[in-house]
């Protein structure tokens, strides 16, 4: 069965499309993406002029990053047509033609991808929710392992198991027929208007990578010891969260930033996350 039709995607992503920017005017949003920016700069191992591919990489804002940061070429590989529209349309403003130029779209589902070249790719990173949305994760991972160039490394998310098992009992208060379908299934309902949604253990990645042909590195939680909170998740925001307002304050950012890398890569801990990363390696 298809996990989500390509006219329910569709429809999602396209008033999604033209707001993704302003989510992150949530500081816990903020926080995700510094451990993230951290977790890529350690472990991706790309110089200057390599091409990396960000599997559903939507409108942009990885690829801009990767640019400007570590100097290498990106590829967008996306399902969502919409989310490809925004980002033409803001590398058409990009005021840096330079890093335009070095940014490529391609429309494609990761779960088959013929259009992605064979052991192409000096990087490849996906960040937040794309593995999520795939009816067979397997199929992703299969298409990342064949598109990434031997001895090179991977960074790849998907949505938390513990997770969303915990907020559904400790922030939703879900019924036990919702709880028992998460824990037999994997696939989370946040919201009726959000699409069902894979979650996923640090053993599942590991499994599924594993099975698709790469060595496992590590695995993170992106965050572990911070929760969102349910505002985080309503842009565009009438209120912000208590943990967001907490994170406005500089020095509680810094040190929850400091934390959160502390505990990234020990053992037991990255089950906790919200989402969760994978880091790969092809042989």
């Amino acid at each position: 069965m298809v996990l989500i039709s390509d006219e329910k995607f569709e429809e999602f992503f396209q008033p999604y499309a033209q707001n993704v920017e302003g989510f992150y005017e949530a500081s816990y949003w903020r926080l995700c993406d510094e451990v993230i920016r951290e977790l890529i700069r350690r472990h991706l191992g790309v110089r200057p002029g390599d091409h990396v591919m960000d599997a559903g990489g939507g409108t942009g804002r990885w690829a801009r990053w990767l640019v400007r940061e570590l100097g290498t070429r990106v590829t967008i590989a996306d399902r969502s047509a919409a989310m490809l529209d925004k980002a033409a349309r803001d590398l058409g403003e990009e005021a840096n033609k330079d890093v335009a130029d070095r940014i490529e779209l391609l429309h494609c589902d990761i779960e088959d991808a013929p259009k992605l070249p064979d052991d192409a790719f000096d990087g490849v990173v996906s960040i937040y929710n794309m593995l999520s949305f795939n009816t067979d994760p397997g199929r992703a991972f299969a298409t990342m392992h064949r598109a990434l160039k031997s001895g090179k490394h991977g960074l790849i998310m998907g949505q938390g198991y513990a997770n969303a098992l915990a907020s559904k009992f400790n922030r939703d208060h879900a019924s036990p027929e919702e709880i028992r379908k998460l824990a037999e299934t994997a696939i989370v309902q946040w919201a009726s208007h959000v699409p069902a949604l894979r979650v996923f253990s640090a053993a599942d990645l590991t499994r599924l990578a594993t099975e698709a042909g790469f060595e496992v590195r590590g695995v993170f939680g992106v965050t572990t010891l911070l929760t969102p909170g349910p505002e985080d998740f309503t842009y565009p925001y009438e209120t912000m969260s208590e943990i967001s307002k907490a994170l406005d304050d500089p020095a509680v950012f810094e040190v929850a930033l400091e934390q959160e890398l502390a505990v990234n890569g020990l053992p037991g801990w990255a089950d906790r996350g919200v989402n969760l990363m994978v880091h790969v390696y092809k042989p």
